[in-house]
């Protein structure tokens, strides 16, 4: 039988729409092409003011009354939405299955995040609400040759980490198990004093570490997350640029999954040193260097000849270089002599930025206050650590911790002592608990910092370079000032340098006082809509809901639309298109297309363009519309974030404006019949088959039959219940139908009126025993596909949009 266009159909599925049971089986009920609100509901106002996304699954389907095949049958976007606030997206996964609903689909998308690597277990009891815990819980506990060591976590702003009640055995009602995705809400290293503050907050209490749970204590556990590829997303470009190359420029590579609300806001007064703007002294100021990431490269090396390096840090819980730019919690550093070595456990892409900071030993040293501090140095705020020691051998020792204005804290929160930055010198309260003695480890610089040059990150993640405003003072007390244009270029008196991926790198005619630099700047700030708008979780969603949507080794599809009109339309008429164009279609007023088999209304000659009207169009309304497309499927190899890199040059030109889609590739479409094999006797174990039973079904000479366009994807069981007679059990489906071996078994799919498959009464023979059992799985012609469509808030004038979802596929 020959496949025409009317056998590739696209069916709904039970229920479509928003509730958690949407989604579901396979129906007869087609898709309409060129009708509104088919599969995806109309956008109302509320979807506009406050963002929407809606998810849908379609079964495409070759849609036959025999067992042809479509080879490498494919879906892709071949109409983006006109309304630059929609987009849409076909996201594939093996996960799947016919009969997910709303909520299986949901969790699908959530699962590209999940908990990840073990940072601590035994991690403090949390109770419900709570946004914060201790920061000395960034201590990370591993054994090395028998031998416990403690390893200091950096949390980075914006790093999602998975807080979890874990345990074996049945589940206790007090402490039930969960996984709470969150956000850091400031880098944060581990040390003593001060919290971890993460969004949003717990939503349960979680049991202390010391709490026995079916004997197993330390339950509450935190964890890195863990980003996998098990979901792939197809959408839609266009080109920017004529092509009929093998790298072909796009407006973009990726899509915003998640609604987004972007706003501008003002970040003033930033400087690059820690402590009041009226100390003298200033905190510690890293050195940095970046370099753009390579696609596929995981290595980097950078040379550091000036490194401060001293137990102090380790001792101290703070790091004296870090990994900084892009994920930097997916890289790990080591350091042989004064060479660094970064290496990513994640994939990177050019045109990110990494790099490293540290302190420099040109700058910076280490103090201790036993010995005399040098009369041309200063302590450095923020990095003083101190030691109370009591007279009275009772109270021991106690640990202090620097606070603002060089106040010395206990943990309990009093304040037992205050520093002097410029001299070292430290001033004792009165104390109930007796006299003590105080000492200290500190880092110490020169009196007067001055420079000439520094390079710093900004403090914000989104600049608008042309609102960036710098003020600094020369050591002679002269305010130089700088601005910012919009492609990074910093000038002003005395003052020149680059705004690169965030990165600011300045340079000065004389030398300057870095204590005293300020600087204003804006920012686009992407708010993100509450989960509960619209039912998926942003931190469960990678790159925070901005997804690929083009992918290497994937196909996709170039193609270019034009149209014209059809006037007044009689027989022998003839219009003119491409030639060997791939697509040729002509619709009324209500986007029906006049395509028939027999040709009764057109007929198109592809080797020459022409186009011949074979009718008046009676039946349909005017204005009639002629489309032709030209096109081809091609294999990306690499993307960028503005370009496709193809595995060949295209065929032929296409201009400014076609459309290029990722192509979802469903595979060969045809409905069949898995292996055949029988069982003495039937378990409820879908895993394991049994011994072979005494009867056999003969599928040789009486295989079993099924048709495309009613086989559904199913495991089947025959379950003898006398010698002829038994009951038929699906996996998904339970109990379907009564049967005899006397008799052909057809059961019915109440979906499709018509027999799921139909085994001859030839086929069984005799010899079944009760109890035996015949197991063996049908395959569909169709494949279940998941659409998602995104709203952003904001206002739109467009009434009616009609993107396009195609269908295409190969005849045996």
């Amino acid at each position: 039988m020959t496949i025409s266009r009317n056998d590739l159909k696209i069916f709904k599925p039970e229920l479509l729409g928003t509730s958690d049971d949407a989604g579901g089986q396979r129906t007869k009920i087609e898709v309409q092409s060129g009708e509104l609100n088919e599969l995806f509901r109309a956008i109302s106002d509320i979807d506009h003011s406050q963002s929407a996304v809606d998810i849908v699954k379609c079964y495409p389907a070759l849609a036959t009354a025999d067992t042809a095949v479509l080879l490498d049958g494919h879906v892709f976007i071949s109409q983006k939405p006109t309304d630059d606030l929609v987009s849409l997206l076909l996201a594939e996964t093996d996960k799947l299955t016919d009969a997910d609903r709303m909520t299986d689909m949901v969790e699908i998308l959530e699962s590209s995040v999940v908990a990840g690597q073990l940072i601590r277990n035994r991690l403090i009891g949390l109770l419900a609400g709570q946004d914060s815990f201790p920061r000395a819980y960034l201590q990370s506990i591993y054994q090395f040759n028998g031998k416990e060591y403690y390893e200091t976590i950096r949390l980075a702003q914006g790093q999602v980490i998975v807080i979890s009640v874990e345990y074996e055995g049945n589940e206790d009602a007090r402490w039930p198990r969960f996984e709470h995705f969150c956000q850091i809400q400031e880098s944060v290293y581990g040390g003593q004093g001060g919290v971890v503050s993460f969004n949003p907050p717990i939503p349960f209490d979680t049991p202390n570490f010391d709490v026995v749970i079916n004997g197993e204590t330390g339950c509450t556990k935190l964890r890195y997350v863990s980003e996998n590829d098990g979901i792939t997303y197809h959408g839609i470009s266009e080109l920017t640029a004529e092509s009929s190359s093998a790298v072909i420029e796009v407006a973009e590579t990726q899509t915003e999954l998640l609604p987004k609300v972007k706003t501008i806001s003002l970040s003033a007064g930033n400087s690059i040193t820690v402590g009041d703007d009226n100390d003298v002294a200033s905190g510690l100021i890293y050195k940095s260097v970046t370099v753009p990431a390579e696609t596929g490269k995981s290595t980097y090396l950078y040379t550091v000849n000036d490194l401060l390096d001293d137990p102090f840090f380790a001792a101290n819980g703070l790091q004296n270089i870090t990994v900084i730019g892009y994920a930097s919690w997916l890289a790990s550093i080591s350091i042989t002599g004064n060479t660094v070595s970064v290496v990513y456990n994640g994939y990177l892409k050019d045109g990110q930025t990494l790099g490293i900071s540290w302190y420099s030993s040109l700058r910076y040293s280490v103090y201790h206050s036993a010995n005399a501090l040098p009369g041309t140095k200063k302590l450095v705020v923020g990095s003083v650590f101190a030691t109370a020691t009591f007279n009275d051998g009772n109270y021991g020792t106690s640990e202090l911790i620097e606070m603002t204005g060089g106040q010395l804290r206990e943990s309990n929160g009093y304040v037992l002592a205050s520093i002097d930055y410029l001299d070292g010198s430290m001033t004792k309260n009165i104390d109930a608990r007796g006299d003590f003695s105080l000492s200290y480890d500190a880092i110490i610089e020169d009196e007067a910092i001055s420079d000439n040059t520094v390079s710093f990150p900004l403090s914000v993640t989104e600049p608008i370079l042309d609102t960036f405003y710098l003020t600094i003072s020369t050591v002679a007390n002269t305010l130089l000032s700088a601005s910012s244009d919009g492609s990074g270029t910093v000038t002003g008196s005395g003052i020149s340098g680059t705004i690169v991926d965030g990165y600011v790198s300045l340079s000065f005619t004389q030398n300057v006082d870095l204590t005293t630099l300020r600087y204003d700047i804006s920012e686009t700030v992407t708010l993100s809509p509450p989960p509960e708008l619209y039912g998926l979780n942003p931190l469960r969603i990678k790159n925070n809901g901005v997804v690929n949507c083009f992918t290497p080794w994937k196909n996709i599809s170039v193609q270019h639309t034009q149209t014209q009109i059809v006037s007044n339309p009689a027989a022998a008429q003839t219009y003119n298109v491409r030639v060997n164009a791939r697509f040729v279609d002509i619709t009324d007023a209500a986007s029906k297309s006049l395509w028939t088999l027999d040709n009764q209304h057109y007929s198109v000659n592809k080797a020459t363009g022409v186009v011949t009207i074979n009718s008046d169009f009676s039946g349909f309304t005017a204005p009639f519309l002629l489309t032709d497309s030209i096109g081809e499927t091609v294999l990306v190899t690499e993307v960028k974030p503005n370009a496709l890199v193809l595995a060949s040059a295209l065929t032929q030109t296409y201009p400014i404006g076609s459309t290029v889609s990722s192509v979802q590739n469903l595979g060969d479409l045809q409905a069949r019949v898995g292996v055949v094999r029988d069982m003495t006797a039937w378990a409820n174990n879908w895993d394991q088959d049994g011994d072979g039973a005494t009867g056999n079904l003969n599928v040789v000479d009486f295989p079993i039959e099924v048709v495309n366009n009613t086989a559904t994807n199913e495991e089947w069981v025959l379950i003898f219940t006398s010698p002829t007679a038994f009951r038929c059990i699906g996996k998904r489906l339970g109990q379907i139908a009564l049967g005899d071996s006397l008799n052909d078994f057809g059961p019915i799919n109440p979906l499709t009126l018509a027999p799921y498959f139909i085994i001859r009464a030839g086929a069984f023979g005799a010899g079944w025993q009760a109890g035996e059992a015949i197991r063996f799985a049908t395959y569909a012609s169709s494949k279940p596909v998941m659409l998602l469509r995104s709203v952003q808030a904001g206002h739109s004038e467009i009434n009616e949009d009609r993107p396009v979802l195609a269908f295409r596929g190969n005849e045996s």
